[in-house]
């Protein structure tokens, strides 16, 4: 899928929005824009349509049957660093939004660091309330934006009455959900260890506001995106869970490959080079630059625990990278 890895890091956010009310009003009530309805849910799971006679009882509905579902496995090797400074240090951990039980598959040192650790530091305020209205309904309709053929693939993908509640919302609704398809469907890792942080009582510091984080989706996730997933699908849930694979082991290299072959994807899709680029630096590099000023804040008052996507700590131009070149001892830290 085309750069699922950043695509990823920003679709907590875009889930929290949808939670604090802003799911289309056309959805059946309690499902999220993050649920994709399917056809056969819609259309009333078991039901053949036809009706019953006068005073007959309906027959009992078939036992279900649970498939046996197993167990998540365990970050040997996290993504995980301790950088340090003036004696002092800071713990980083490189999340996975999407397809990770941060409870059950973090190790224990990782959450000693985070009860340890002075304050919390995160990407943004998942919780922010102004993230709902930067997702209201638009004038324009995707179906007619997208075109017949293109929209059917939506419905394919989602389900006929999901993508009619979605009709008349930007495209980085269903750009986002189907940038998540194949990945467990886990709470954000980031939000588990802010409710650990929270629960005691320590300060959290924000490196950037939410609504910065949904205008850059907003700008990238765009019709052209969205026709590009949609082409790639279903061999973007290959990549997904390569992806998913590779942070499970821990290997920082197969990350940084499976996010360079989206460059090849995106260039096949008719992206040119220098807008691959650009979107590159806005997803990551500009954000990362912009978060050193508070990191070093923080790590000056005492060190803390900081929590952001993978991709913002691997390779050159990384959080990790900027805060070597100026003069942080950045070692991995071994369970």
């Amino acid at each position: 899928m085309h750069r699922v890895v950043v695509f990823v890091t920003l679709t907590a956010a875009l889930g929290a929005a949808c939670d604090r009310g802003a799911r289309p009003t056309a959805a059946p009530a309690g499902s999220a824009v993050v649920a994709p309805t399917s056809p056969q849910a819609a259309a009333g799971a078991g039901s053949s349509g036809a009706t019953q006679p006068r005073g007959s009882q309906p027959p009992p509905p078939a036992a279900a049957v649970t498939p046996p579902v197993a167990a998540p496995t365990p970050l040997a090797h996290p993504l995980f660093w301790a950088v340090e400074k003036d004696g002092k240090t800071t713990y980083f951990l490189g999340t996975m939004h999407m397809g990770i039980d941060a409870v059950t598959q973090l190790p224990p040192i990782v959450w000693n660091k985070l009860d340890t650790a002075k304050t919390f530091a995160m990407e943004a305020d998942l919780d922010d309330p102004n993230l709902a209205a930067m997702i209201k309904p638009t004038t324009g309709s995707l179906h007619q934006a997208l075109g017949d053929a293109y929209w059917k693939k939506l419905e394919d993908a989602m389900g006929a009455t999901m993508a009619k509640a979605i009709d008349n919302l930007p495209p980085m609704i269903p750009a986002a959900v189907l940038s998540t398809k194949g990945l467990p469907p886990t709470q954000p890792m980031d939000k588990a260890l802010s409710m650990r942080a929270t629960d005691a009582r320590k300060p959290i510091v924000f490196l950037e506001p939410a609504v910065r984080q949904l205008e850059i989706l907003g700008k990238w996730m765009d019709v052209k995106a969205l026709k590009m997933i949609l082409d790639e699908l279903p061999d973007a849930e290959q990549h997904a869970k390569a992806m998913l694979d590779a942070y499970t082991e821990g290997n920082e290299r197969k990350i940084l490959a499976v996010n360079d072959n989206e460059k090849s994807d995106a260039l096949q899709h008719g992206y040119t080079a220098a807008e691959y680029d650009h979107e590159m630096t806005d997803l990551l590099y500009n954000r990362n630059a912009s978060w050193i000023a508070p990191l070093e804040r923080l790590h000056a008052a005492g060190g803390g625990f900081v929590a952001v996507g993978a991709l913002h700590l691997l390779g050159p131009r990384s959080v990790l990278d900027l805060l070597s070149h100026k003069g942080y001892k950045v070692t991995r830290v071994v369970p």
